[in-house]
C-alpha cells in the first residue's frame, strides 16, 4: 500500500516502556536515561504474553535503557530481535527535565528543549522507515512518541494517557483513516470526513 502521511498504511504494535521511579514521582524525564524499576520489568513480561501470537516480526526501540530493556524483556518471550533506533528517542525538555510535571509550561518552549513539529517529524520519519510489508512490527518507545503518533495519525482529538506497559495496536482502515486500540480492546476511532487536511 502506499504511504499515507509518511507512515506506510501497514498495522503496526505499540509498546510504551515499563515504569520507573520517575514515572512514580511525576518528573518529566525527556531523554534523561532513567531505567526500569522492578515494577516496570514485570509489567514488560505481563506485556511480552499479551503479544504472544499476534504475529509480531521484530521490535523496534528507542535508545533510551527504559525502552531498550522492555523491549528486550518482550523480545526473550517473542523471539524475535530488537533494533535499536536512534531517532526513537522520547521528546528533549532541555532544562526541565528531572523536574516535576508541574513545571512543564503549556504556552512557552523551555530553554533547550526541542519544538513539537520538529519532534513529530523526526519520529515519523523514523517509523517510516521501519514499518513495511511483512510480519507487523513492534515499536517500543515514549509516551511522547505515542502522542506523535496520534497527531499525525489523526487520533489526536480522541487522544488519552499512554499507559506504561499496555499494548497498543494501530492500523488503517478500508473506509479510511486509521484505529488505535488496546490489546484490551479499547478502540479509538477518527471518522474519514474528521481527518485534517494537513
Amino acid at each position: 500500500m502506499q504511504p499515507r502521511f509518511g507512515l506506510p498504511l501497514m498495522p503496526f504494535y505499540f509498546l510504551r516502556h515499563g515504569v520507573t521511579d520517575h514515572n512514580l514521582a511525576r518528573r518529566i524525564m525527556g531523554q534523561l536515561d532513567i531505567p526500569l524499576n522492578e515494577r516496570g520489568r514485570d509489567q514488560a513480561r505481563a506485556a511480552a504474553e499479551l503479544l504472544v501470537g499476534r504475529g509480531i516480526g521484530r521490535i523496534i526501540a528507542s535508545p533510551l535503557s527504559r525502552a531498550v530493556e522492555t523491549a528486550g524483556l518482550v523480545a526473550s518471550v517473542l523471539g524475535v530481535e530488537v533494533v535499536v533506533v536512534e531517532e526513537l528517542k522520547e521528546r528533549g525538555w532541555g532544562v526541565i527535565e528531572g523536574s516535576s510535571i508541574t513545571a512543564r509550561p503549556h504556552d512557552i518552549l523551555p530553554r533547550g528543549a526541542e519544538d513539537v513539529t520538529l519532534f513529530t517529524q523526526r519520529t515519523i520519519a523514523a517509523l517510516a522507515g521501519e514499518i513495511g510489508e511483512g510480519a507487523p512490527v513492534l515499536v517500543v518507545a515514549h509516551s511522547g512518541t505515542c502522542r506523535a503518533l496520534r497527531r499525525h495519525l489523526g487520533l489526536e482529538r480522541v487522544e488519552g494517557r499512554v499507559p506504561n506497559c499496555i499494548p497498543l495496536r494501530f492500523e488503517p482502515r478500508r473506509t479510511g483513516g486509521w484505529r488505535e486500540y488496546s490489546i484490551r480492546g479499547t478502540s479509538r476511532v477518527m471518522r474519514p470526513e474528521e481527518k485534517p487536511e494537513n
